[in-house]
């Protein structure tokens, strides 16, 4: 078991700005690795940065502890608009991760936030929460990844269904969320050909695609006949 003496020295690291960031980035793993309050104590220090990178990663592990008591510092982060967009919105996608619904109302808040980031972001949380609200006992994500997703998978396998909403900029943000982790979950040439139009389409370099839009790109990475249509994709301005 480890001693909160040792969780100390790795939460050094990780606040140190004097060490590389990529041997902040392991002490940052390991913490969220070996979870409980100090790991979270110490990983939300780590918010006085000046590294919107690490900043963002920060959100994205306590969000993926799912550890309640990681909700004060998240919401802080969320609502300082001084905190870049990308650190914000993945603050709000933690918060939804963590699948309290006490933040609901915080969230439905700043579901209309100027930063479409944050916004956008915001909204997936709030349809997975009121999912989870919905769907009592249910597990969220299903499938071969251990990642907490911004919203669970659809039910539906059909993958030409599943292209359709993906690519139908009518339907809401969270049911194409659902169709593109479907499509992942799936997978194959045709669902990882289907996440490549969903890639080149109008929300490949908008709003909330890191760690999400992270998952049809390794999915297309795994797919050889897919791989042209990836690397033909325009640079983001």
């Amino acid at each position: 078991m480890v001693t909160e003496q040792e969780v100390e020295a790795i939460g050094k690291t990780l606040v140190d700005p004097k060490e590389p960031l990529q041997t902040r980035f392991r002490a940052l793993f390991t913490l969220r690795g070996l979870g409980g309050p100090h790991a979270i104590a110490w990983i939300s220090r780590g918010f006085e940065d000046s590294s919107a990178l690490l900043k963002h990663e920060l959100a994205y592990c306590l969000g993926q502890m799912q550890d309640s008591r990681a909700i004060p510092v998240l919401v802080d982060v969320l609502c300082d608009t001084n905190q870049e967009p990308m650190v914000r919105h993945e603050a709000g996608e933690a918060l939804g991760a963590i699948g309290n619904p006490e933040v609901l109302d915080l969230l439905k808040q700043y579901s209309t936030d100027p930063v479409v980031e944050v916004a956008e972001t915001c909204q997936l949380a709030v349809g997975r929460l009121e999912w989870l609200q919905q769907h009592p006992g249910e597990v969220a994500s299903s499938g071969p990844y251990l990642s907490v997703d911004p919203a669970p998978p659809a039910a539906e396998r059909d993958v030409g269904r599943l292209r359709e909403t993906l690519l139908d900029e009518a339907q809401p943000l969270f049911e194409r969320y659902r169709a593109m982790f479907a499509l992942r979950n799936v997978g194959g040439k045709e669902a990882a050909l289907a996440l490549a139009e969903g890639e080149a389409g109008t929300w490949g370099w908008e709003g909330v695609g890191d760690h999400a839009g992270c998952y049809p790109t390794v999915v297309l990475l795994s797919c050889a006949p897919c791989r042209p249509a990836l690397w033909q994709r325009p640079l983001p301005p």
